[in-house]
């Protein structure tokens, strides 16, 4: 059994996978591990094969180390940026400076697809990441994903208070301070996601915990995968480095 990790500023997400597929799936928050908790892995046993994405931290990834090595006696593979992993080279003048969870989605989309894309994962922040039909990853773009919008409205303000972001339709002027700034903030993103598609002319594929609520409400043609980043560390090819290394 192989076991992958996806670790986010906000959540965890792992899987389970033997010769069938997927077989055992969670997700947890980023903050119970760091607090000391372990992962919690339903189901899961006699691994042979352990993986990890990570953005979290050293911290995060120290303590997924040491579950693995004592829970189930597998040195856990960090996943790391290269220049080239197979058709795929890395756009950034610095490879490593990279996200990891940006290279994994993007190894993922090009396998996938083959074909020139624009992708987006909208989490805490949300990446957009531009590769040509070519294998070439051109670089991209950062900014503050749904959730963090709306906290620098209610931090630089004194009359803009949200307490959670308002679902539902999107479609005409928020009739509430709520309504307002959650469709406001996502339709600003979704304009942004619009433009470098256009721009590109690109496939659209977008990935994240926010990419259904943005995916409805984009005009062109968008492909929407829930894993990614899980997806890209099955890739052949992908560097790692074990998670004992400091």
């Amino acid at each position: 059994m192989i076991l992958q990790i996806d670790a986010g500023n906000t959540r965890i997400k792992w899987r389970a996978l033997d010769g069938s597929g997927v077989v055992h799936q969670g997700n947890q928050a980023t903050a119970s591990v760091l607090a000391g908790e372990p992962l919690q892995l339903s189901g899961v046993s006699g691994l042979t094969l352990a993986q990890l994405s990570s953005v979290a931290g050293v911290k995060v990834v120290t303590k997924l180390s040491r579950q693995m090595a004592s829970d189930f006696g597998v040195v856990l593979q960090v996943a790391k940026v290269s220049a080239r992993v197979g058709a795929v080279s890395c756009g950034y003048l610095v490879p490593e400076k990279l996200g990891v969870d940006r290279w994994m989605a993007v190894l993922a989309v090009f396998q996938k697809t083959g074909r020139a894309s624009v992708v987006v994962d909208a989490g805490s922040a949300v990446t957009i990441d531009v590769v040509t039909g070519e294998g070439k990853h051109q670089g991209g773009y950062i900014v503050p994903g749904i959730r963090l919008l709306h906290e620098s409205l209610q931090k630089g303000t004194d009359q803009v208070q949200v307490n959670q972001a308002v679902s539902g339709n999107m479609n005409g002027p928020g009739v509430s301070t709520e309504q307002a700034v959650t469709r406001g903030c996502t339709l600003m993103l979704v304009a942004l996601i619009e433009r470098l598609a256009a721009e590109h002319r690109a496939d659209l594929v977008i990935t994240g915990g926010d990419a259904l609520l943005l995916k409805a409400q984009l005009a062109p043609q968008v492909d929407y995968y829930a894993d990614l980043v899980l997806d890209g560390l099955s890739v052949e090819g992908v560097s790692f480095r074990s998670g004992a290394d400091r």
